[in-house]
């Protein structure tokens, strides 16, 4: 299981290094890139991620012996997380507006949440 996080990590990272050129050229004054028309949001979606990979890779590196349910919620949760400021990057309604997004900000922290605290107590009964 660590090699399937280290790589969904690694492909998360080259995915937030991708968005750095729209986001550049969203910062430079383009109202609009394909379908992204907020910044702000889609640099929330490129740290998240940028986090969100990294984590993984780290956790695989540091504990190997990870239980797969705790990788699975990890895995799921990592992707997940960020989606939701995609989304509104491209959105066309104000952020307040957006409820969808907000459900399904909560849906994915309900899949990291027991993740991390499973591998805390994995991780200290090893």
């Amino acid at each position: 299981m660590s090699e399937v996080l280290i790589t969904s990590g690694l492909i998360q990272v080259t995915l937030a290094v991708l968005i750095g050129w729209p986001l550049a050229m969203l910062y430079s004054g383009m109202e609009k890139v394909g379908p992204l028309r907020h910044a702000k949001r889609l640099l929330q979606y490129h740290l998240d991620n940028v986090f969100m990979g990294i984590l993984q890779m780290v956790i695989a590196t540091v504990f190997p012996a990870i239980p797969v349910g705790a990788a699975i919620l990890l895995l799921i949760g990592s992707w997940t997380n960020p989606f939701p400021f995609l989304l509104m990057a491209m959105s066309r309604k104000p952020v307040a507006e957006q409820t969808g997004m907000r459900r399904f900000s909560i849906l994915s922290f309900l899949i990291i949440t027991p993740a991390y605290l499973w591998l805390l107590a994995a991780w200290l009964t090893r």
